[in-house]
């Protein structure tokens, strides 16, 4: 009687002792799979901090570059509109009533110059800061984060009679999420690193931009002193050509 006893307890001990070598290494590859996944999610977070930054300084250098050409413009139109004022009474009313219509045109088209080179600018502002990193950051984080419940799932698509073949599919996919987060890695610093050429291309454009707007608007600025010192007889000899 204590022989069978004996044999049973052996038997369930073999079993109890079989569950917990199998629930030991699931645990250790559900540990490994979590601290992967805290890992990466902590490592993105960082990632999407530094490109906030750097988007902020960006948009704070389109702002400074167009402020500065704004000024100037404004500058400019203020003197055209007193010096139109000034010489209001030197004028005839033909040439007062031309001159009148022609500033109105021309400091409507000098707004649009500038106004295009601030479209252009935010559209670039916009790419930055949506199409660059932001795809590749949040693609990272929601794959990574499913590292975590991976030993459940593989679980739940496996035969769990077959314990090496679950333990070599959690293999695969430890390998898989490790590769996985070793290529968003290099990604991610890559799509940091190229948001300099974003911001040196968008500069020198947005410069250029600006100072045809600015000489476009002197140009204009010049024909006007021109025929308020001519009375707009200028005007009158350029037609009559």
């Amino acid at each position: 009687m204590l022989t069978k006893w004996m044999s049973i307890v052996c038997v369930f001990g073999t079993a109890l002792l079989a569950r917990t070598t199998v629930d030991g290494f699931l645990l250790e590859y559900q540990a490994e799979l979590a601290n992967l996944s805290s890992q990466a999610v902590r490592d993105v977070a960082a990632s999407w901090t530094a490109n906030s930054e750097l988007n902020g300084l960006f948009n704070r250098r389109i702002l400074a570059q167009i402020g500065d050409a704004t000024v100037q413009m404004r500058i400019r139109d203020a003197y055209v509109a007193e010096l139109l004022e000034n010489e209001r009474d030197s004028l005839s009313d033909v040439c007062w009533q031309f001159l009148d219509q022609y500033y109105a045109f021309y400091r409507s088209m000098w707004g649009v110059d500038i106004r295009n080179c601030m479209r252009e600018a935010h559209q670039d502002l916009e790419y930055d800061r949506l199409d660059r990193f932001r795809p590749q950051a949040s693609s990272a984080q929601r794959i990574m984060k499913t590292a975590t419940y991976q030993v459940i799932r593989t679980l739940g698509m496996s035969n769990i009679f077959n314990r090496e073949g679950i333990r070599g599919q959690l293999t695969d996919e430890l390998e898989s999420y490790r590769s996985t987060w070793e290529s968003y890695e290099t990604t991610l610093r890559e799509e940091l690193e190229r948001h300099d050429e974003t911001v040196t291309g968008t500069m020198r454009r947005m410069e250029l931009c600006i100072d045809r707007a600015l000489v476009y608007q002197q140009v204009d600025v010049e024909v006007i002193e021109e025929e308020i010192e001519t009375n707009c007889e200028s005007g009158a000899k350029t037609s009559s050509k």
